[in-house]
């Protein structure tokens, strides 16, 4: 373990074996670093804040903070980070508004400079949040989704699994998995072909998943029709269940 001089360790601080520490770092009370996780110069970590194994976190990130809610009253909550996650330069991630909640960031993720996760946010396992890119408080987003620079988006949405957020979107609904929307607002564009291929979906699964989405975006049908009609025609891989019931799940409406 090897910690600047001039970083500030609460003694309820708990650091794992070959952690490293960099100068004018802070780190607060019940705090808890896992092996071998580098935290480089002038980072806020705050209270309760646990991050894994193998992280790398960059310079002036601030983590576990208090939650930007209006007349927020003070509760022990925390933020919880898994392995093998990258926090780059400025992240903010906030912890839950609530007793006991937890703000989650999975394993192996990456998340650029100057993004922001809000109070309860829920991001899965390989996620990528590219440079300025914020999310508001309770956004959830699943596995392996791919989310661009500089765009906003809503509390309470949720960005399913394999999804492709294009850069400067605003997101006010939830985006399927296996998707790719852009604009502002954002709007369905296609399949995310290249994350499927790339993910080596199997072609009959990215043939099936992309006529379910033509089948949603049309405009002479409603969301309950488009699910009619994909349940009707498109034979039912595992994915395009998924997306049916993350339709029927959604409640905020989803991105078409």
């Amino acid at each position: 373990m090897t910690i600047h001089s001039s970083a500030v360790i609460h003694p309820d601080a708990k650091l794992a074996q070959g952690v490293e520490v960099g100068p004018f770092t802070t780190i607060g009370p019940e705090a808890q670093i896992g092996e071998g996780t580098f935290v480089g110069p002038n980072v806020l970590i705050e209270a309760g804040t646990i991050i894994g194994r193998n992280c790398k976190i960059f310079h002036g990130a601030s983590l576990g903070g208090e939650p930007q809610i209006a007349n927020f009253q003070n509760v022990s909550s925390s933020l919880e980070i898994g392995d093998e996650t990258v926090i780059r330069e400025y992240v903010t991630i906030h912890r839950s508004g609530f007793e006991n909640g937890v703000t989650r960031v999975g394993n192996g993720c990456m998340l650029m400079a100057y993004s922001h996760v809000g109070h309860d946010c829920e991001i899965g396992n390989q996620v990528v949040i590219v440079n300025s890119t914020a999310l508001a408080g309770h956004v959830m987003v699943e596995d392996k989704a791919f989310i661009s620079g500089l765009v906003g988006i809503h509390q309470f949405v949720r960005i399913g699994r394999y999804a492709m957020v294009g850069g400067m979107a605003r997101v006010n609904q939830d985006v399927l998995p296996f998707s790719t929307v852009e604009g502002n607002p954002a709007q369905l564009y296609s399949a995310n072909t290249v994350g499927l291929k790339r993910a080596n979906f199997k072609p009959d699964i990215r043939v099936a998943i992309k006529t379910a989405l033509k089948f949603i975006v049309q405009p002479e049908l409603n969301t309950s029709q488009a699910v009619e009609k994909i349940i009707a025609e498109i034979e039912m891989f595992d994915e395009v269940q998924q997306l049916i019931n993350f339709i029927k799940d959604s409640s905020r409406g989803v991105t078409k």
